[in-house]
């Protein structure tokens, strides 16, 4: 994770800068850029290594991953006439997920989450007529699945625009996050069940770095809802009944995932209500048999301090028997306040 004080100089590198500079604003290391040209329509789909616009008549899927090479990524931007604007935001990776229209095409912008092998990359796609452009900041295999559809012969989206591929990309990323979600919703409940059993196996750390997760995924999945009814509502762009219909399919597992977001996040500032209390619990409870063993002693000294006074003449204790029937008199104060605590259920 980024040092916290070294934020701040992620914007430094643009500052002064004019609008539509490009340059990488990131928190790691440029990847090597890889492009990749799929072309399809109803008779098939090939791909190619690199750009190319072979086969104009036909739809077309340009994949970039990696953006250490900026003027690759320009000159492929100046083909399809993307604004200097839109590519500034590719460049510029903490964008939050937004939806922008231009003249001619469309784009949105979408967080990747991280996986055990990759860290979480910003991904911008742009839309036009026929073609659609995808620019992540590193290589992943989410998108296996798509060029999948489009070599599949039955698969409707080989034989429609290039808004039902916009949507397949879009779809598998909206997956994740609904992985995501399922899987916080078994970690809570796990949590929760231990918090309430056993708290002594949880610490505050644990719920806390929990919440953070939880907090990550709503924040940056917060803006989907509307960014979906927005672009199915939209004036600007006609996306076809089909892609609609998909979108509206989609918009519902986004408003499920915040509304999980937002139990999840109640629930976790809840759990941690429950572990504070818990841990005060069990403080009283040591507090209260350290308070009865405290009590039940408190006679057994003044007796002991009574008969440790240096006088000459103490009942018993010039008697031989006398040592052993003050012990038994302490044994029996202790036996009888033991068993009144017991039936006040004190103890």
């Amino acid at each position: 994770m980024l040092n916290k004080k070294t934020l701040p100089l992620l914007h430094k590198r643009k500052e002064g800068m004019r609008p539509g500079s490009l340059i990488y604003v990131g928190d790691s290391e440029c990847e090597e850029t890889r492009i990749r040209t799929h072309v399809y329509d109803a008779t098939g789909s090939d791909t190619y290594e690199g750009f190319s616009m072979e086969e104009p008549d036909k739809q077309r899927w340009i994949e970039i991953s990696g953006l250490s090479d900026i003027k690759g990524i320009v000159e492929v931007a100046k083909e399809f006439t993307l604004s200097n604007l839109s590519l500034e935001d590719v460049f510029s990776t903490d964008q939050r997920m937004k939806l922008d229209y231009y003249e001619n095409y469309f784009s949105l912008t979408l967080r990747i989450l991280d996986t055990p092998k990759k860290e979480e990359e910003q991904l911008s796609l742009f839309v036009g007529e026929n073609w659609v452009i995808s620019i992540a900041e590193h290589a992943s295999d989410i998108f296996v699945p798509v060029v999948s559809y489009l070599k599949d012969t039955e698969t409707k989206k080989r034989k429609a625009n290039a808004h039902l591929l916009f949507h397949a990309l879009v779809d598998r990323v909206v997956d994740q996050y609904l992985v995501r979600a399922d899987e916080l919703v078994q970690l809570t409940e796990e949590m929760e069940e231990l918090v309430i059993n056993t708290p002594e196996k949880v610490a505050a750390s644990d719920i806390h770095k929990h919440k953070r997760k939880i907090l990550h995924l709503r924040r940056i999945t917060l803006p989907l809802k509307d960014i979906l009814a927005t672009l199915i509502r939209s004036e600007h762009v006609d996306l076809g009944k089909a892609a609609v219909h998909l979108f509206r399919d989609t918009s519902d597992h986004a408003l499920w995932l915040s509304e999980e977001c937002e139990m999840l996040r109640e629930t976790v500032s809840g759990l941690m209500e429950v572990y504070l209390s818990s841990l005060d619990v069990k403080m009283n409870k040591i507090m209260k048999v350290l308070t009865i063993i405290s009590t039940i002693f408190i006679p057994l000294t003044f007796l002991t301090g009574l008969y440790g006074m240096n006088f000459s003449h103490m009942p018993f204790s010039s008697q031989f028997w006398g040592f052993y029937a003050m012990l038994i008199c302490c044994i029996l104060i202790v036996i009888f306040m033991a068993g009144w605590f017991k039936k006040k259920q004190w103890w």
